[in-house]
């Protein structure tokens, strides 16, 4: 079923605490930080479940040098034709 209603997490990207909030009717994502400023908005093809065993994934790797973490890259990893598609390693 899809609700209109907004699914929201806390979490840590690039060592700050930012809140997603998905909306599952249209797929738009946003990454905001503690005052609620947007720092990325994107869009998820899959479910809410799906994005946060994303998510999980991206922090359970562990960081190597060639590594770049932030918002680009789970933003990549999310699939945003914005952003370029490379392999990468996520922590």
């Amino acid at each position: 079923m899809i609700t209109a209603r907004p699914c929201t997490a806390a979490c840590v990207i690039d060592g700050r605490l930012v809140t997603l909030t998905f909306y599952p009717d249209n797929g738009v994502l946003r990454i905001a930080d503690p005052s609620g400023a947007c720092l990325r908005e994107t869009r998820w093809h899959g479910s809410w479940r799906a994005l946060l065993d994303e998510f999980r994934g991206y922090n359970d790797i562990p960081e190597t040098n060639e590594t770049a973490r932030g918002y680009d890259d789970i933003v990549a990893r999310l699939g945003d034709p914005a952003y370029p598609t490379r392999d990468m390693a996520l922590a």
